[in-house]
C-alpha cells in the first residue's frame, strides 16, 4: 500500500468490478487504451480477479487501484510493468484535480526508492495525442524523450506512433521544458 497526502493506493479487488467497467467503458479508452472494446463487466471482473493477482505473483505488472484517503471507492489504476514501464487511466468524473500526477509520482518514488531493487528509471510511454497523459507524465517529473522507434502497440496489433518520457529518482532540471515542443507551456 502506498499513501500519498490525498490519496491511498491499494490492491483492486473484486468489489470495484462495476467502476472498472464503468470507467472504462469511456470513448477515450478505445481512442488511446488497448483494453478491450467494448469493454464489458466480465472484462472488468477477469481483470481484477485473474490478470491482477496472477501478474503480481509473478512481477510482470504491479496494479495499484487509487483511491481517496479515508477508503472511498476506487478513482482508476496505476500499473507497474516488467522493465519498469507505468501506464495508468483514472475515470472521467475524477479527472482535473491533479489525483493521477500524485499516484504516478507515489509509484515512481516507491520504484525509484527501493520497492524495485537496482530501478534506475520508471519509462512512459503513450499513443501520440493523448495530451492528458502526456501532461501526467510532464507533472509527475518525467523528461521527455525520442527513442530510436517511437511506437506503442495498438488494440489490433499494428504498431503507433508515440510520445516517450523517463523519469529517474532526481527529477532532471531540464525535464518540464522537454515537454515544450508537444505541450508548449501550458500547465
Amino acid at each position: 500500500m502506498l499513501r500519498t497526502e490525498r490519496l491511498v493506493l491499494d490492491l483492486p479487488v473484486e468489489a470495484d468490478t462495476e467502476l472498472v467497467a464503468h470507467y472504462c467503458a469511456d470513448p477515450l479508452f478505445l481512442k488511446y487504451l488497448t483494453t478491450p472494446w467494448p469493454y464489458t463487466v466480465d472484462h472488468a471482473r477477469a481483470f481484477l480477479t485473474e490478470y491482477v493477482p496472477v501478474a503480481w505473483r509473478s512481477g510482470d505488472e504491479l496494479t495499484w487501484a487509487i483511491r481517496r484517503a479515508g477508503g472511498a471507492p476506487l478513482l482508476g489504476v496505476v500499473g507497474l510493468r516488467r522493465g519498469n514501464e507505468i501506464g495508468f487511466w483514472l475515470g472521467a468524473e475524477h479527472r482535473g484535480e491533479a489525483l493521477m500526477a500524485e499516484a504516478v509520482s507515489a509509484v515512481c518514488d516507491w520504484t525509484l526508492g527501493g520497492g524495485i531493487p537496482d530501478a534506475e528509471s520508471v519509462l512512459w510511454r503513450a499513443n501520440e495525442g493523448n495530451r492528458a497523459s502526456a501532461h501526467v507524465a510532464r507533472a509527475a517529473g518525467f523528461r521527455r524523450t525520442t527513442p530510436r522507434i517511437a511506437t506503442v502497440p495498438g488494440r489490433d496489433g499494428r504498431t503507433l506512433p508515440a510520445w516517450h518520457a523517463e523519469r529517474r529518482a532526481e527529477v532532471e532540471s531540464t525535464a518540464y521544458a522537454s515537454w515544450e515542443p508537444i505541450l508548449g507551456g501550458t500547465a
